[in-house]
């Protein structure tokens, strides 16, 4: 489906860029190594038992989440819902058609962002930014909602630090402004009622991000694994979401664990 490989995306990198990007990666991982839940997920916990108890946990639930952004998690803007370069630009026709329908009117900011690793999948090049911004650009045009621009001074991080995919079924979990959650892309296709095959494809490519040198990469193994975390509202569609999470990411083999929780209740 992608027709550049995500190890490639920082290829015009220079030698000294290479190596600050390298030590601003280690030291975003040695930091997470101390994150609560990155702990617990570790010593072998469920994050259904360790999540409930992590201060916040009912808070990153009550807020509307606001804008719809790239699913990158050095971009956010507010209460965010997420997709891979946020316009769906790695998204089947009937992806597209189905987000299109979902978005209309909803009041929402949605942005471009530069420097996208999902923009340069699905449009390799110098130019690959433009491409991104123009679709979010005309998605927000012909749904009815906001358009904003993310530039590197106002990402959150400086680099690729996610060690964790959250697959978000609720269309609540504000899990990017959540300061005790461990650092995450943010897939919010199964909220937008986008297809399997789409949840699929977009769970993968943000593997891909994450394990090339856009990202963490080798320092991923068996011991430290990257974890793709369901949220659902129901146990149906949980154990629904665990599988096609499973299946997405089964080439990974033992460096990516599956696992998730049923959220609270709506107060």
């Amino acid at each position: 489906m992608f027709n550049q490989r995500p190890d490639n995306l920082l290829h015009n990198m220079t030698e000294k860029n290479k190596d600050h990007h390298e030590e601003l990666l280690d030291h975003e991982w040695e930091k997470s190594e101390r994150n609560t839940i990155i702990e617990a997920l570790k010593s072998g916990k469920k994050i259904a038992e360790i999540i409930k108890d992590v201060p916040g946990f009912q808070k990153a639930f009550d807020h509307r989440l606001t804008c719809l952004e790239c699913s990158d998690g050095r971009v956010c803007s507010g209460a965010k819902l997420g997709l891979p370069g946020a316009s769906g630009i790695l998204l089947s026709e009937e992806g597209k058609k189905i987000l299109a329908e979902v978005l209309r009117d909803k009041g929402l900011l949605l942005t471009g962002h530069e420097s996208c690793g999902a923009a340069a999948l699905a449009h390799p090049g110098d130019d690959s930014d433009k491409y991104g911004y123009e679709n979010v650009r005309a998605l927000a045009t012909v749904t009815g909602n906001s358009y904003g621009e993310v530039y590197k001074d106002q990402f959150v991080c400086s680099v690729h630090n996610e060690r964790s995919l959250v697959l978000e079924g609720t269309g609540r979990f504000d899990c990017a402004n959540w300061k005790e959650f461990p650092a995450q892309f943010i897939n919010s296709a199964p909220f937008l009622g986008l297809p399997d095959g789409d949840i699929k494809n977009t769970v993968t490519a943000l593997s891909q991000i994450a394990f090339s040198d856009h990202g963490y990469g080798q320092r991923f193994n068996a011991q430290n694994p990257f974890y793709v975390i369901v949220s659902a509202d129901s146990q149906e569609k949980l154990d629904h979401l665990l599988t096609l999470a499973h299946e997405a990411v089964k080439d990974f083999g033992d460096k990516v664990k599956v696992d998730g929780f049923i959220a609270p209740d709506k107060k």
